[in-house]
């Protein structure tokens, strides 16, 4: 890992570093494109082939980046429904839990229609009509991705919901993310992924729905094509590569420490992985350690990609710089393992989710603790949040006004009109008021 020594030298280098450099992600789309691209201006020309040209679009675009074609791109419902037979019972058992808990939590947090009690004005809280959750399958089969973005959009009452994933080979989906979908209450699977996918849900293709919200993390290449498409179809965030930044004192277990650093590091090549120390002693155990474990690691090729290309150590004098480097980063995750770590709570502004103690370990919140998994990147957790049921919702205000509430109102109103030289917005009003006071 990188090392940085001082809070201002660490809140330099978020600033500086939070994005990933362009040079590191250009491609052609192994010959898709003439030239090697940024993400953006990738994902815009893929965009513009799925628009264009519909399915066909679609296998041009996959035959050039994976040698093959999906189609078609609809996973078989006899497929989802045999998938659960697939798997270890323990395995389904566990995907059940983690789906019940999610849907307590979420249930919790979702918003209700309200009014004042008079009938006059309120809100009307409505679930969006259809949605779509990506779900990363390049690297692992994040069945736990289908739970954290399926259920909070089925508490919300969405009409329905979709799920796209990219699938090895001519193949189906892994049979973990098909059962998923089935416990978690997907009403369709389609084995698709990258930009491409993206695209076709966000204008419809011959064989895909368009949808009114696309939901769910993944890498550079789909976050922009999420980003570009936003304001033709909602989004959720722009969420990864993914990142953890981790606070620890000398009370941390190095072990523990170096777990939750590598748990992101094996996610990506590009993940983030961030410890934020009090010493230059305890970076050291906690690198050691990391070389340790490793060793055993089926992943270890891609997480030390990841800690070579964007890890860092942050040493600081305190807690309190320490919490001033973390709300400067933003991070997806914020972990603390210190002494006073409850104490520090009140003093987080900007986190993805946090993660206090060395029992609330950030792996729970992936699987079954409750909380989506699926959280800001990126800095963006300054301004968004994670994945819940809001997501899924619409709220409306609503005026139901009698007369006596209008007459009472009415002349403020057109003051305020008049003052922004708003004159006809001033005359809906004194229309109303002159008839009702007999003008």
């Amino acid at each position: 890992m990188k090392r940085v020594v001082g809070a201002a030298a660490g809140i330099e280098y978020f600033r500086r570093e939070r994005n990933l450099p362009v040079e590191a992600v250009l491609s052609d789309g192994n010959g898709l494109f003439p030239d090697r691209i940024t993400p953006d201006e990738f994902a815009a020309r893929v965009i513009q082939i799925v628009r264009k040209e519909g399915d066909a679009g679609l296998g041009r675009i996959n035959t050039a980046l994976d040698g093959f074609s999906p189609e078609p791109f609809e996973v078989p419902q006899s497929e989802i429904d045999s998938a659960l037979d697939e798997l270890d019972p323990t395995a389904v058992s566990a995907l059940e839990l983690a789906a019940d808990r999610v849907r307590k939590f979420q249930e919790r947090g979702l918003p209700k229609s309200w009014s004042d009690g008079t009938g006059k004005f309120g809100e009307r809280v409505t679930p969006l009509k259809s949605v779509a959750a990506y779900v990363p399958g390049g690297t692992a089969p994040l069945a736990s991705t289908v739970i954290m973005t399926v259920v909070p959009a089925k508490v919300a009452g969405v009409d329905e919901i979709v799920i796209t994933t990219p699938a090895p080979g001519d193949s189906m989906p892994h049979p973990a993310i098909l059962a998923a979908a089935r416990i978690a209450g997907a009403d369709r699977v389609f084995k698709l992924g990258g930009a491409q996918a993206i695209a076709a849900l966000a204008y419809g293709t011959e064989s895909i729905p368009a949808v009114d919200l696309i939901c769910g993390p993944g890498n550079v290449w789909v976050t922009a094509a999420k980003k570009l498409v936003y304001g033709d179809v909602g989004i959720d965030g722009l969420y990864g590569p993914t990142e953890t930044l981790l606070i620890a004192d000398e009370s941390a277990d190095p072990r523990f420490a170096a777990a939750d650093l590598i748990a992101q590091a094996e996610h990506d090549t590009v993940a983030m992985p961030v410890l934020v120390a009090l010493s230059e002693g305890f970076v050291e155990q906690t690198e050691a350690e990391i070389e340790r474990q490793l060793e055993n690691l089926p992943r270890s090729e891609t997480a030390r990609s990841a800690f070579s290309n964007r890890g860092v150590a942050v040493v600081v004098t305190n807690t309190d710089e320490a919490i001033q480097v973390a709300n400067a980063a933003a991070p997806e995750h914020l972990c603390i393992l210190t002494e006073d770590a409850s104490d520090l709570v009140k003093d987080v502004r900007n986190a993805g989710g946090l993660f206090v103690g060395e029992w609330s370990a950030e792996v729970m919140a992936d699987y079954v603790a409750g909380p989506s998994h699926v959280m800001p990147t990126a800095g963006t957790a300054r301004f968004s949040s994670a994945l819940s049921a809001r997501n899924f919702v619409r709220v409306m205000p609503v005026l139901t006004f009698d007369d006596a509430t209008f007459l009472e109102l009415s002349k403020d109103a057109e003051i305020l009109a008049k003052l922004e030289g708003l004159h006809g917005h001033a005359a809906a009003s004194e229309y109303r008021r002159r008839r009702m006071v007999g003008e």
